[in-house]
C-alpha cells in the first residue's frame, strides 16, 4: 500500500553548491551523504520543512544519473513513493502490466522503480523506508 510521497530525486552537476544553496536560502538540513559506487552517484538526503529531497550528483558518466545529466542537463529525476511492502507492491503492479526495474531487495531499505513507459513518462521509485529515517543502503 502506498503511504505517500517519500522524496523527490533531483540530478545536479554540483551537489555541494545545491545543498549549500538549500541550507542558506531555505534552512534545509542535510541528513546524510551516501555514495552509491555501483550506481556511479552520490546522494545527499536533504530535509526541507516536512519533506525530503534526494540531491544526486554523478561520479561517473555510465550510471543512470550521469546519463540523465548528459541528456537532460539535470533536474527532476524521480518521485519516490513510500510503501509498506515493496516486494508485494511490485508484484501487484506487475500483475497490472507495469514494468518494474531496478529491484534492490537484498538489504534494507528495499527499493524498486516503475519504468517511465509504464507510468506515463514519470520515473517512480517505491521505497520501504522514509528518507527522513536515513541510513546507508
Amino acid at each position: 500500500m502506498i503511504k505517500g510521497i517519500n522524496h523527490l530525486g533531483i540530478v545536479v552537476r554540483n551537489i555541494d553548491d545545491v545543498v549549500g544553496f538549500l541550507k542558506k536560502t531555505f534552512g534545509a538540513e542535510e541528513l546524510a551523504r551516501i555514495p552509491f559506487l555501483e550506481l556511479q552517484q552520490v546522494s545527499a538526503i536533504v530535509k526541507l520543512g516536512d519533506g525530503c529531497l534526494e540531491i544526486m550528483e554523478p561520479t561517473g558518466p555510465d550510471g543512470a544519473v550521469g546519463k540523465f545529466l548528459e541528456k537532460k542537463g539535470g533536474g527532476l529525476h524521480h518521485i519516490s513513493l513510500l510503501c509498506d511492502d515493496v516486494e508485494a507492491e511490485c508484484e501487484r503492479l506487475e500483475s497490472q502490466g507495469l514494468t518494474v526495474i531496478g529491484k534492490m531487495f537484498e538489504r534494507p531499505p528495499k527499493v524498486a522503480f516503475i519504468h517511465p513507459k509504464s507510468a506515463k513518462g514519470i520515473l517512480l521509485e517505491l521505497a520501504e523506508k522514509s528518507s527522513l529515517e536515513t541510513s546507508e543502503r
